[in-house]
């Protein structure tokens, strides 16, 4: 369940809203007749002029996980990107926010918030943007969440209702504060779409399982600017370029791609292979020993900030990883001067507590240091001599597999075996769940590549609430924990300084405990062929990770 926040009486809420609705539509009459605020330039640029026969292909290592807007939370953002948008789009390594879906944005109270939409925006079917798709889309979202425990619907939480005020703007009316601008930007759960979504999946009610069967055909409803035309999650993805998307006369891309091929391909040497080839466009995941050769042959690349980061959990339901010192122990014994540099060959940043550098939340200092010595008296004080360990990892994670090997040797000096084993996505996803089902069949340790949803610390905390059966590979639960994070949660709204202490707390706490340990903030190369390919302004945004903003991209030949 979502964090519950505080307590207003149900019935002092109505009365308030009773009295200030008509206040508030007043309000938003008087402003939004008024000059705009927030609102998009009038492009200057030449008219858009449509071009054929642009293909690019991206090359990504994991399989697809969905391609609902409602209900995916994993690797579907590379497609969701595209084919979808929020009311705004936010970046906070510049703390600016973007009009997307809406032009004009407004906080009226605590409680209370304006959006307008932009006009003349069309969803893929034809049909036209309007309030009453923001509506339908996020009441869905948190139906989902509440009621079957899919997506992150949690992040409405704090909506009581979304209320139309006309066709062409909504009021957020909520339970108590909390930063719907942020929230409107996520990277998962905000992505606006089509409310004949349910006249097509023949759907009686906004849960039903046939709305997901829908899209998980490989159909779409976005008002994007790429449209997907097929779907073969395990493979490829081809999207299409939406003619009618408002925004091509803003962006005035001539040279923007008409296909993008998302291609899954989880080995990097074949994702460098088919770079040299000329069968990949964008290569995600080359392996960091041949970029700088890559580099010499003319290639090019774009070392990106994602808010990624590689978190190790522990089991903390299964001998000895229940046992906080042995955790320690192990805390102690992994070689942390070594992990950038090896492991990531130099594409990251050491990790201090569970939020990346440069995040909203991020603590620094909180970080275990190599010391055998600190780890073998550990062991001793518990009277383990020797164990043996397994160590679930993500096939093709080059990073990982690297890591591991050096865990495995560091190890070995203090009496621990270490049992490595490399598994697709999905499959490392399954091991995960099945801590808190079958905790000795899951593993001991698990590696959890983590990125946010939008920027709130909640989200990379929340991954150790016991609530996160889906998540929390480490089967933690702690009350304390759980409270301490859901009030921050709820106190973002009103009182920032107190949330950030608040989650800092929380940090301390996994921290002293060592259930997880951040390993490594990555900075992700994007390789490519600089001279066929160019990369404008616009084209990445750290909090919606792997999306490549393809309307942003320009083809050369």
């Amino acid at each position: 369940m979502p964090p519950i926040g505080k307590k207003y009486l149900i019935v002092a809420i109505a009365i308030v809203v009773i009295v200030l609705l008509p206040i508030l539509i007043y309000v938003f009459h008087s402003i939004f007749s008024k000059p705009p605020l927030n609102q998009t330039k009038t492009p200057t640029s030449t008219p858009y002029v449509e071009k054929k026969g642009k293909i690019v292909v991206y090359a990504y290592r994991d399989v697809i996980t969905g391609i609902d807007p409602g209900a995916e939370d994993d690797i579907g953002i590379v497609v969701l990107g595209l084919a979808y948008e929020p009311l705004l789009y936010y970046n906070p390594l510049n703390k600016e926010f973007r009009p997307a879906l809406a032009t004009e944005w407004l906080k009226v109270n605590d409680t209370a918030w304006i959006f307008k939409l932009r006009p003349s925006v069309k969803f893929h079917d034809g049909s036209p943007l309007t309030a009453e798709a923001v509506r339908f889309t996020i009441m869905r979202n948190k139906a989902l969440y509440s009621e079957k425990g899919i997506g992150v619907g949690w992040i409405w939480d704090s909506v009581e209702d979304v209320i139309l005020l006309n066709s062409t703007a909504v009021l957020f009316k909520l339970r108590y504060p909390a930063p719907i601008d942020l929230i409107a930007s996520a990277a998962y759960g905000a992505y606006i779409y089509c409310p004949n979504v349910m006249n097509y999946a023949k759907a009686s009610n906004l849960t039903e399982e046939s709305i997901r069967m829908w899209f998980e055909q490989g159909n779409d409803c976005g008002t994007g600017p790429y449209k997907v035309v097929s779907y073969k999650p395990e493979s490829e993805v081809i999207l299409r370029k939406f003619e009618e998307w408002w925004g091509w006369k803003v962006v005035d891309n001539l040279n923007a791609p008409d296909v993008v091929i998302i291609k899954i391909v989880e080995d990097p040497a074949q994702q460098e292979m088919g770079l040299i080839s000329g069968d990949i466009g964008i290569a995600t995941n080359i392996p960091k020993t041949s970029i700088p050769n890559l580099l010499r042959l003319g290639y090019s690349v774009y070392n990106a900030t994602l808010f990624y980061n590689y978190i190790l959990m522990f089991n903390v339901r299964k001998w000895p990883t229940n046992i906080t010192e042995f955790r320690k122990a192990i805390a102690y014994a992994i070689p942390w001067s070594e992990i950038v540099n090896t492991a990531f060959q130099g594409y990251g940043r050491l990790g201090s507590g569970l939020i990346p550098y440069g995040f909203p939340g991020h603590v620094e200092g909180l970080h275990y240091e190599y010391n055998l010595t600190k780890a073998k008296e550990l062991l001793s004080s518990i009277g383990i001599s020797s164990a043996r360990l397994e160590l679930v990892i993500s096939s093709g994670y080059e990073e990982e597999e690297r890591f591991a090997a050096l865990l495995k040797s560091s190890l070995q000096q203090i009496g621990v075996t270490v049992d490595i084993i490399a598994l697709p996505w999905e499959q490392v996803k399954e091991k995960g769940m099945a801590v808190w089902s079958s905790p000795e069949e899951a593993p001991h340790i698990i590696i959890n590549d983590w990125w946010p949803t939008y920027a709130t610390p909640y989200d990379f905390l929340y991954i150790l609430h016991s609530n996160n059966t889906v998540w929390n590979w480490s089967g933690y639960a702690n009350s304390d924990f759980d409270s301490i994070i859901d009030e921050a949660f709820t106190a973002e709204g009103e009182d920032y300084a107190r949330a950030l202490s608040l989650y800092t707390q929380a940090q301390r706490i996994v921290f002293e405990e060592a259930v997880a340990l951040n390993l490594c903030d990555s900075v992700h190369p994007f390789i490519y062929d600089g001279d066929k390919i160019k990369f404008r302004e616009g084209a990445f945004n750290p909090l919606y990770s792997f999306v490549i903003f393809f309307q942003y991209v320009e083809v050369m030949s």
